[in-house]
């Protein structure tokens, strides 16, 4: 197999190391973008003449002249403009230009590579009304939901559903306020806590009908292969609500998919035009399985780190052979990611050197693929 696999990411993202050690550990050595380097440290450039086109990427680490790859993993890709040499007024239409481009490279990059997930349709499946609409055509159940900013709405909603919503941001929003970092969770609010309506028109929001729980589910789908984890998120003191606020007790077990369920979810897939996705359901009292999201570039090491299945095997062997049909059985892996973490971290170690990126910026900041 003439496999080339690119890693397209953050010098942050201790995922795609991760990956990168069991590519190598498996023969395959992957070429690492470090995508933050641009175009503080970094410079890509495009040039036509007569009969030739020519892409040419720099980072910190490689050259890329013209490259070709069978799959490429698009995992999280950022920018960093050099915010201490750009006036304040001068730096959002930096970032508009350089993620313009960026796009650009992306579309015209490799075309006949096997993408982990392609650039247009990875971004249209992060908005939550287009999952939900292709949840809804395949046939997955979904709670009764309301994406609004018109105040009216908003309280009928709440008034509809007991007095009590879920309310969820549109887009996940990560900030700093002085030396704080702030995101948004799930929560339940009542009318009491909603904010004046001129406030509350300012931004649109997600409410959702509450779902009793049981248990939720966590499904990593690599290509048509569905992994399943169950999330004891009940039997948590902060995570009841939103699991993602605990952690430290959460308990994940390992859970086979049945075959309707890893059906329904293959299809989302497809209506998306993705290949791979983490999605999230809650499952009820009554055994339902009611869908909440699937994120198109989710992470799923931690459920391998509580599970102890071999996700990290899976994946590899996804990109290598870059098909959503690939050939892999639990009984022959041969990597954990337990094992690969020391080697993983000393490679994260040298990049953090190597390309600093925060020497760049006034603070630290993240784009909103990284938040999830």
């Amino acid at each position: 197999m003439n496999e080339r696999i690119l890693i397209i990411s953050t010098v942050d993202d201790f995922h795609a190391y991760a990956v990168a050690k069991a590519l190598e550990k498996k023969g395959t050595q992957p070429i690492f973008w470090h995508t933050s380097d641009f175009p503080a440290q970094g410079t890509e450039s495009i040039q036509y003449s007569v009969g030739k086109r020519d892409i040419v990427i720099n980072d910190s680490e490689i050259q890329m002249i013209n490259p070709s790859f069978s799959t490429i993993w698009r995992r999280r890709p950022n920018s960093t403009i050099n915010n201490k040499i750009l006036h304040p007024a001068d730096q959002r239409y930096a970032q508009y230009q350089c993620r313009g481009f960026r796009n650009s490279i992306y579309d015209i990059l490799s075309p006949s590579a096997f993408w982990v997930n392609p650039r247009e349709r990875a971004t249209q499946a992060t908005s939550k009304i287009i999952q939900h609409e292709a949840a809804v055509s395949v046939g997955l159940k979904t709670p009764a939901t309301l994406y609004s900013n018109d105040p009216e709405r908003i309280r009928e909603f709440i008034r509809a559903n007991n007095g009590t919503a879920a309310f969820k941001p549109l887009v996940p929003a990560f900030w700093h306020i002085d030396d704080y970092a702030y995101m948004n969770y799930t929560t339940f609010i009542g009318e009491k806590d909603l904010i004046e309506d001129d406030i509350l028109r300012q931004t649109p929001a997600i409410y959702q009908e509450p779902v009793p729980k049981s248990y939720e589910l966590r499904i990593t789908m690599m290509g048509k292969r569905a992994f399943g984890a169950k999330i004891l998120s009940q039997q948590t003191k902060s995570g009841k609500t939103d699991w993602r606020c605990s952690y430290d007790e959460l308990q994940i077990e390992h859970w086979d998919v049945p075959d309707n369920l890893s059906e329904l979810c293959s299809n989302l897939l497809q209506k998306l035009g993705l290949v791979f996705g983490c999605f999230d359901f809650i499952v009820t009292p009554e055994n339902e399985w009611i869908f909440l999201e699937v994120n198109q570039m989710g992470q799923f090491l931690f459920v391998e780190d509580r599970t102890k299945f071999p996700l990290l095997d899976a994946f590899a062997e996804f990109l290598i052979q870059g098909k959503v049909d690939f050939k892999w059985d639990k009984a022959t892996a041969s990597l954990k990611y337990h094992d690969i973490i020391p080697e993983a971290e000393e490679m994260a170690k040298k990049a953090l050197e190597k390309h600093a990126i925060d020497k760049y910026k006034d603070e630290s900041r993240k784009d909103e693929e990284q938040i999830r």
